[in-house]
């Protein structure tokens, strides 16, 4: 819950009965005990739950509020129950979290009100960074996957406060940052002149990743510059990964506008968790409110460029 200092101390996680939630709810609990945080589980619909329904808004808090003590025992968990309509409604209790967390099926399934839909409605749109939680197995120490943007005057300024988050998950997980950067090759070009672009991207890249790699020394980092579809090139890359974060726009007057066609289909078609970071999001520094899991090895400094 927000405090007087600024500090966020809530992750929220949406309920809807269906399997997909449950997963969210276990990886929420467990996000929340990595970083001392207390858990609210809110379930969200604008009318009362159907009689006829397999189980009532009561009986659906409850078994989330088990599966969240069965994952991580030490969090303090609480349940709530609102009849705003499921995006309004996680994003009001998003205000002061520190992590808004929603489930999500695979490829275009439709299984609940927090499925899909409101995945996309409320990523970006929150003040803190929005979990989409997809439910497959994940090395438990895979690297972090986040895609930068073209470059602008200001260097990766639309990036900044995703790598930010993705660089401290890593360095509370104990994995490492993979930077991905897709460029379109158009027109011919030699393989000499192909290969001189993109040790040039990929030098800029190391310039504008200074900030990260001095703050978070002990985050391995690898570069990567491929050719291609952004989305197609992203989606290849998570195989593998623990995570992918991505960045929005942060600006449109409807809630789909603050995607791009990368990011739309990213989250829809991840095969692992995607985090989604609004710009305009306060990271918090490291190790404010965070317990690190990150065991010593020798390896823990290199930037692997």
């Amino acid at each position: 819950m927000g405090t007087e200092d600024g500090h966020r101390h809530d992750a929220v996680v949406g309920v809807d009965g269906s399997e997909h939630a449950l997963h969210a709810v276990g990886w929420a609990a467990t996000e929340a005990q990595l970083r001392g945080l207390t858990l609210r589980i809110v379930h969200a619909a604008p009318r009362p739950a159907d009689p006829g329904a397999t189980r009532s808004v009561p009986e659906i808090l409850a078994r989330a509020f088990t599966v969240a003590r069965r994952a991580a025992p030490d969090v303090g968990v609480s349940t709530a129950r609102s009849l705003q309509d499921p995006a309004a409604s996680l994003l009001d209790a998003a205000g002061d979290a520190a992590l808004l967390v929603v489930g999500m099926g695979g490829g275009d399934s439709a299984g609940g009100p927090l499925v899909g839909s409101v995945a996309l409605d409320v990523s970006g749109r929150a003040p803190c960074p929005v979990a989409v939680v997809r439910g497959g197995p994940v090395p438990p120490r895979g690297p972090v996957l986040v895609g930068v943007d073209t470059f602008g005057e200001d260097g990766l300024h639309r990036d900044d406060a995703a790598l930010s988050v993705a660089f401290a998950d890593a360095r509370r997980h104990g994995g490492r940052v993979i930077v991905l950067h897709a460029r379109f090759v158009t027109g011919p070009r030699s393989p000499g002149d192909e290969q001189a672009a993109d040790v040039a991207v990929r030098d800029r890249l190391r310039g504008e990743l200074r900030p990260w790699t001095v703050r978070f020394p002990e985050v391995p980092v690898q570069v990567s510059v491929v050719h291609g579809n952004p989305a197609e090139s992203l989606l290849r890359a998570a195989e593998g990964c623990r995570l992918v974060v991505l960045g929005t726009h942060g600006d449109g007057a409807y809630p789909r506008d603050l995607f791009g066609s990368t990011s739309r289909e990213v989250l829809r078609r991840s095969p692992v968790t995607v985090l989604v970071v609004n710009p305009d999001t306060v990271v918090a520094a490291p190790d404010e409110h965070v317990r690190s899991t990150r065991l010593d090895h020798p390896h823990d400094r290199s930037v692997l460029f």
